[in-house]
């Protein structure tokens, strides 16, 4: 939809000559600076002047141009489609679409209650009772609500919405809780809480080597529980690791210690993976999280989980004096995401805060 606006002229190299009210932007349109027009026009965006000062006249011209053009409409289904397609064709990572799917698929099961059709009916009042049906954690909603705003954006974008309701929608505040490693003790009784993990399951399978195996490798690898599922027996070689993270796709090669290399070896399958029948996904991650939540209670240990090992190992690395970029690389992370999570442990920046307090001690 194409608007008007006031252009407002700048100052010169002097400071003078400009438009007095242009700290008021857009949106104010009493002065007599030229007029433009701004907006998506057959699913382009268009900008340009109307070579007019009279804002009447400008508005005559919009209508002439806007003049025997009707406005695009899509149901609500046929934009879920065409965003998803779209998702397909940018190449967007399995999980990313599957978030998208699932939050659009709810949104349509919303419009369906309500006999909500078009996607111009969505306005914000709309929106802002969909978005009240979410249950999750303030984080999760807050991801949702900015996926609603990117499904949104493609709509206006392509001209089925005059404006991005989700943009109206703020959203809930969220407060990070505090990295949380596990102790050396902690560790050491996990790790031994694996020799009292069940043996066999119905399949006949070794449980207990290969739970074993799967948390010596949470331990020493740092890896992220969907990451280490997936471990394949040809990613392991010459007592190394190569894997792609599921985030960043990046390259990892880590040195493994002989009790894994061990641990590993042991178990007894004829899969080429060493956690994983190379089928099912999200199936697969829920039942490895669920044995290792049984495994830290047999280790008498309360509020944890996998992704612990990861924080524990970041954080004696820092400890150590690792340097925070090669800590990001061994986590398949950027330093700045290194520095977020786990700043309170970097040596050298508490050896700077150190010397910065004690500068004042004279």
């Amino acid at each position: 939809m194409l608007k008007l606006y006031r252009r407002h002229i700048p100052n010169d190299e002097d400071g003078k000559g400009g438009c007095k009210h242009a700290a008021k932007g857009r949106k104010y349109t009493k002065c007599s600076c030229p007029i433009w027009v701004d907006g998506m026009r057959e699913g382009k965006r268009s900008r340009y002047s109307l070579d007019s000062f009279n804002w009447e006249e400008a508005s005559k011209r919009l209508l002439e141009i806007t003049a025997g053009e009707s406005k695009q409409d899509s149901t609500v289904s046929d934009a879920v489609k065409d965003f998803n397609d779209d998702c397909t064709r940018r190449g967007l990572k399995e999980s990313g679409a599957k978030k998208y799917k699932e939050l659009l698929n709810a949104l349509l099961k919303f419009c369906e209650g309500r006999a909500i059709t078009n996607v111009r009916a969505l306005d914000v009042v709309t929106i802002k009772k969909f978005v009240d049906t979410f249950t999750e954690s303030t984080l999760v909603q807050s991801k949702k609500i900015e996926r609603l705003r990117t499904f949104f954006r493609h709509c206006e974008d392509m001209g089925w919405c005059e404006s991005n309701p989700a943009t109206k929608i703020k959203k809930p505040k969220v407060t990070n809780k505090p990295v949380q490693p596990f102790t050396a003790e902690q560790v050491a009784a996990i790790i031994k809480a694996t020799d009292s993990y069940p043996e066999k399951n119905s399949f006949g399978h070794d449980n207990r080597a290969r739970m074993k195996a799967f948390v010596l490798t949470l331990r020493y690898t740092g890896l992220r529980i969907g990451d280490t599922v997936k471990l394949s027996r040809a990613q392991v070689s010459n007592g190394r690791v190569l894997l792609h993270t599921q985030k960043t796709g990046a390259p990892i090669y880590l040195p493994l210690p002989k009790v894994l290399l061990d641990a590993l070896k042991a178990i007894q399958t004829d899969s080429a993976y060493y956690f994983w029948t190379g089928t099912g996904g999200k199936g697969s991650l829920n039942t490895w999280d669920r044995g290792f939540r049984k495994v830290l209670k047999l280790a008498g240990v309360e509020g944890g989980h996998a992704h612990m090992f990861r924080h524990t190992l970041a954080i004696e690395l820092l400890e150590k004096g690792i340097t925070v970029e090669h800590v990001a690389a061994i986590l398949g992370n950027s330093p700045a995401i290194v520095y977020k999570h786990y700043s309170p442990w970097v040596a050298s920046r508490q050896k700077a805060l150190d010397e910065a307090v004690m500068s004042v001690w004279v």
